[in-house]
């Protein structure tokens, strides 16, 4: 069956990945808010020992308690759970976009670039410090050539 809004490329991931990543998750935001165990249970709207056992167990979170974390810390909590089937997290209302145009964010890549491919080698060590522009300008390509994909595909 080929129904590319239906059945979409997967993004796959392990419900151990996805626990680890509420552990670390919400063990951070403890962390760097100084709260305690209690302060997060009622955040997540459970206990102190319910909160403390879903960042150091491999309990999984229910949705309720999932969706407490999201209306508390927004994309802070959401984010790194989300980015396991490739979402993140926007506010209602919020125009969802990129950061900078996509001919921007190509053009700050290029200067990087030319300067990379001078000695006609590139190795990657010279490419780590540009490596968030490169996954932005990817990203950005990724979507033009599906776009043109499903165009080829309405032209038939």
């Amino acid at each position: 069956m080929n129904a590319p809004y239906i059945h979409g490329r997967r993004r796959t991931f392990s419900a151990s990945a996805a626990v680890d990543t509420q552990n670390a998750v919400i063990t951070s935001i403890k962390t760097d808010d100084g709260a305690t165990w209690s302060d997060m249970g009622r955040v997540l709207g459970k206990s102190e020992d319910r909160a403390a056992a879903y960042a150091n167990t491999a309990s999984p979170i229910d949705l309720p308690t999932f969706l407490a974390g999201c209306h508390e810390w927004g994309g802070r909590f959401a984010d790194p759970l989300l980015a396991l089937v490739g979402g993140r997290w926007a506010d209602a209302g919020a125009i969802c976009t990129g950061d900078e145009a996509a001919a921007l964010t190509i053009a700050n890549l290029l200067p990087a670039i030319i300067a990379i491919e001078a000695d006609n080698l590139t190795e990657p060590h010279e490419l780590l410090p540009h490596e968030v522009l490169i996954r932005r300008v990817h990203a950005l390509t990724a979507i033009w050539l599906e776009m043109i994909a499903t165009e080829k595909g309405r032209a038939r």
